[in-house]
């Protein structure tokens, strides 16, 4: 179970928190976000799963933000393994450097 605080203004959303996120063509979504909106119009999405890959949601998308506040669990979740940690944080640094690249090489096909 996740609880979380409505956010009647998406001002407050602050880039690198959790979020559970209603939109038009994802449905609920639970990610981290990147707050794009004042100057793109838009939230980059995160997933705490490396396996995954960041999309981004204009604002004309977003029906309702909620702030993630608390994660409710019966079960106690299993240890994460230096292997595991290592694959995370190599996957983090590949989104960070495709998005530095993307921001310096504005418009070249990513490699």
């Amino acid at each position: 179970w996740v609880t979380g605080e409505f956010l009647q203004d998406w001002k407050q959303i602050r880039t690198g928190e959790a979020y559970v996120i209603l939109t038009l063509d994802d449905g609920i979504v639970f990610k981290v976000a990147e707050n794009l909106l004042e100057k793109e119009h838009k939230l980059t999405l995160y997933s705490l799963n490396p396996i995954y890959e960041p999309f981004d949601v204009n604002v004309n998308e977003i029906k309702e933000v909620w702030k993630f506040n608390n994660y409710i669990s019966a079960e106690i979740p299993e240890p994460v393994t230096p292997e595991e940690e290592l694959l995370k944080t190599v996957a983090n640094l590949k989104q960070d450097m495709a998005r530095i690249k993307k921001q310096i090489l504005p418009g070249r096909p990513e490699a």
